[in-house]
């Protein structure tokens, strides 16, 4: 189960009467899906009295506790809602995602309904109440803990608690810098702690950068580090205008810390305020700032010490500690860069990161999808050895950097870096395959297409309108796919690329055959393998020969589906292309041509051999670890069970394959529920 939320501090401090008031009201309202609300201003200890509260609670929560942070007042950059509900409905469910906002949302509500315990979910920083509501589970029982700056007060004519948290009482702001500097530092000036007290506004986060600079000082007494937060207090109310006492005292406290700090890891520091990234870690650092993975860490440790970076927990298996910018940090490091970065600067080191992830995302294309067609890579520096050596540790490596992704097509593409961006989608085709994130994939696409053709690469475009087009066909979006099909059709055409061609017929056709018009689909599949079968013969190099052979194959198995369809013979066609793609060691799709052979040889009448096929592409799916092809292949040996007159076992094959349609595309389990219905 998903445990998500960030670990309370151990320097939580007071809150005792919020933790026992919002138990006991949520506790009382067990029955319903709750919503709890709490506000104040930043620095205030918001997320932290969250996550205290919801460890107490974690026993009754048995399904998990999920995390997203919407990122509400960091301005650029801010985390879209269809973003979070990608992020929170990959926590719990393995299927495609569609692209919009209202689909997601009922996709969530669905997901979570189905959950046969309770959940809570954390949303930080959230700035109004429809997002609270957008991103309310379904079912009975969960809870959502969001937390904002301002009162969500819209939010209480639909029963949720409003809930106030208010800056530490003077004696618990003591009691809280206690945890760094001691009973007896405390004791031995209690004046200075009181004025540290009071100019840090009794925010905890404030509070605890002073702290960090105590605890990293035991000899030194509080008068002078009172005297330096007095200092940089000044100076943030002489050089802003107007702040509050709250955002002044967390400026000043983060003035006292960055100005702390040894020079080039205040550098670094500002640095972090432009990155786009929504966290960091060694090998990001090491790439922005053009340090070994060594220094790297030195510097994200002496940040951590300081208090401008929280550590996630537990430590990701595959990047290692991974750090995370309080908002109010963030804001802080953004301003210091764009006031002091130096010409080029800013770019250059956006530009590393960009590079890094293009490298690491064509390194895993090579790797997970081979046949996918080689484009040119445009590096501002040589890119460094990928982060991994075979095909899991390219899935690892995908599935840890997710959500770096699309910010990073969005950055390229507002820097106006045209061959970053759509050189970034094409080589996401490995990602979008595994996740079927369909936002994602139709919004990098659209900047890709746009930066394509504003870079003046006609085979950048063909490619991308091509991949954009299966994007859309999986969201059952046909006419959009066709249309994208065609204009790659009159593109390639135009160029004189035949595989291109090719390729954009077999889409075509494809995209009929998946909306079932099977007279058009033949037609443009006809050309397709036809084509396909020409450039086959005139291939002179071994790896153009087995593109090709690869190619006509695929066709193949789509002709084979649509002749199943018409009740036409099949077992020809599908056996062959069976054997070559176990030739040229294509195991998914030998997997997909031996599922449709099954239902050939059951059209056939030849029961045994269908269902000997039919069993084979189910183990064989089942070790490729394709939810997708798992479930649809149990459909089709269950429809040939079923025909073979063995009802009992068709249907326990139909109700395992709605099972896993459940959770890898609903609108499938609705199709295999109509049909067990009509069954006797």
């Amino acid at each position: 189960m998903p445990r998500q939320v960030p670990a309370a501090p151990r320097t939580f401090t007071d809150r005792q009467e919020s933790v026992a008031a919002l138990t006991a009201w949520i506790g009382e309202h067990a029955h319903f899906v709750r919503a709890v609300a709490v506000h104040g201003p930043p620095g205030v200890g918001k997320t932290t009295l969250a996550a205290r509260l919801l460890d107490d609670l974690r026993e009754m929560f048995p399904s998990g506790q999920l995390y997203a942070d919407l990122h509400g007042d960091r301005g650029p950059g801010t985390t879209s809602l269809l973003d979070v509900l990608g992020q929170l409905l990959r926590s719990l469910y393995a299927g495609p995602l569609p692209s919009g906002i209202e689909e997601r949302a009922a996709w969530w509500r669905s997901v979570t309904a189905g959950c046969e315990q309770p959940l809570a979910v954390l949303l930080d920083n959230v700035t109004d109440a429809d997002q609270v509501r957008a991103l309310m589970p379904g079912g009975r029982g969960h809870l959502v803990l969001a937390t904002s700056r301002e009162p969500l007060l819209d939010l209480a004519r639909d029963g949720a608690l409003i809930h106030p948290l208010d800056p530490f009482t003077p004696a618990s702001a003591l009691e809280y810098l206690t945890h760094f500097a001691g009973e007896a530092r405390i004791a031995q000036d209690r004046a200075a702690a009181d004025r540290i007290a009071v100019l840090s506004a009794g925010l905890p986060l404030a509070l605890g950068l002073v702290g960090g600079e105590i605890a990293a000082h035991p000899d030194r007494s509080l008068g002078p580090m009172a005297t330096l937060l007095e200092w940089a207090h000044y100076s943030t109310r002489t050089s802003h205008r107007t702040p509050s006492p709250t955002g002044a005292a967390v400026t000043s406290s983060l003035t006292l810390a960055y100005s702390s700090l040894p020079p080039a890891t205040a550098d670094l520091c500002r640095c972090l305020g432009l990155l786009f990234s929504p966290d960091i870690d060694i090998a990001l650092t090491a790439t922005m700032a053009d340090l070994t993975p060594d220094a790297a860490e030195q510097h994200l440790q002496t940040l951590h010490s300081a208090g401008l970076l929280t550590v996630k927990t537990p430590a990701d298996p595959i990047r290692g500690t991974v750090y995370t910018l309080h908002d109010a940090t963030r804001a802080y490091a953004r301003s210091l860069a764009e006031e002091r970065a130096t010409d080029g600067e800013t770019q250059e080191r956006g530009s590393r990161v960009l590079d890094y992830l293009l490298a690491a995302l064509t390194a895993a294309e090579v790797l997970l999808t081979p046949q996918h067609r080689r484009l040119t890579r445009t590096y501002h520096r040589p890119p460094a050895e990928p982060p991994f050596r075979d095909e899991d540790g390219a899935t690892a490596w995908l599935q840890a950097y997710a959500g770096h992704f699309l910010p990073a097509v969005r950055t390229a593409a507002a820097a106006g870096l045209h061959a970053t961006t759509w050189q970034l989608t094409h080589a996401l085709w490995c990602w979008l395959r595994l996740s079927h994130d369909y936002a994602a994939w139709s919004e990098s696409h659209a900047l890709a297409a746009d930066a394509a053709r504003a870079d003046g690469d006609c085979l950048a475009q063909r490619e991308i309108l091509g991949t954009w087009g299966i994007g859309l066909r999986g969201e059952h979006r046909y006419d959009e796919a066709i249309e994208k099909f065609t204009a790659v059709l009159g593109l390639a055409r135009d160029g004189r690329d035949g595989r291109g061609e090719a390729q954009a017929l077999h889409e075509i056709g494809t995209t009929h055959l998946a909306a079932g018009r099977r007279e058009p689909a033949g037609r443009f599949l006809g050309e397709a393998r036809e084509l396909r079968r020409d450039l086959l013969a005139d291939a002179k190099e071994p790896e153009e020969q087995l593109a090709h052979r690869r190619s006509v194959a695929l066709t193949d198995i789509c002709l084979g589906e649509l002749a199943i369809g018409l009740g036409q013979e099949a077992v020809v066609r599908l056996t062959g292309a069976r054997d070559t793609l176990l030739d040229i060691q294509d195991p998914l799709d030998a997997a997909r041509a031996r599922a449709w052979l099954g239902r050939a040889h059951a059209l056939d009448g030849n029961f045994t051999a269908a269902e000997e096929e039919g069993r084979i592409a189910v183990g064989e799916f089942t070790a490729l670890g394709t939810p997708r092809w798992i479930a649809r292949s149990r459909e089709l040996l269950g429809r040939t069970l079923v025909e073979a007159g063995r009802p009992a076992e068709g249907r326990d094959q139909l109700q395992q394959a709605q099972a896993l349609f459940a959770l890898a595309g609903p609108g499938d389990a609705e199709r295999l529920r109509a049909l067990l219905q009509r069954l006797p």
